[in-house]
């Protein structure tokens, strides 16, 4: 017991501590990138992804509505958005057509491996439906409202029209400037 009364003994301990719960704290924040889901748990159908034109895309056409163009430069802002904010807006485009866009786009970001401040939006062609979903560690300043308000006020006239290129580059230009001023 006279050891643990020892000043250096004492500072040994505390920076084991602390090196302990920084550790701690590492591990939690890298676990939070996975958003976890907020419903119960559910049949959601499987993902059926067309393999993107690189291993490093986000943008997933499945529907096959967006010119080679659009993958490009979304692919292209995906990377100024990691090399400046560490983040990723994922594009998924889909035959989907079902009521729960919500669970589907869920299911796209955790197939992704999409974090907590990450975002993705999934466009269902079939259904005439879209979805912004945000991570969970952003959705007290990006909240659910703000992120139907972004969907709506930046995509929904091209989507209405049919440009679905126009409308996730509009989009996705928008989220890069929000994430743009949020960092800055």
């Amino acid at each position: 017991m006279k050891l643990l009364k020892k000043q250096g003994v004492a500072w040994f301990l505390t920076i084991v501590m602390i090196a302990a719960a920084i550790g701690i704290g590492y591990n939690k924040a890298h676990a939070s990138r996975t958003p976890e889901p907020d419903l119960p748990s559910q049949t959601i159908p499987p993902v059926q992804t067309v393999p993107p034109v690189s291993a490093d895309s986000f943008v997933w056409d499945n529907a096959r509505v967006l010119s080679n163009r659009t993958v490009k430069a979304l692919d292209e802002r995906n990377d100024r958005l990691w090399n400046n904010y560490n983040v990723t807006v994922g594009v998924v485009t889909c035959d989907y057509g079902g009521d729960d866009l919500y669970s589907y786009a869920l299911q796209c970001a955790e197939d992704m491996g999409l974090g907590g401040y990450d975002m993705i939006v999934v466009l269902d062609i079939q259904g005439d439906n879209y979805w912004l979903l945000q991570g969970n560690d952003i959705r007290g300043t990006f909240t659910d409202q703000t992120a139907a308000d972004y969907a709506y006020d930046y995509m929904e006239e091209w989507f209405a029209a049919g440009d679905y290129d126009f409308a996730v580059c509009q989009l996705t230009e928008m989220l890069e400037l929000w994430y743009g001023t949020y960092y800055g």
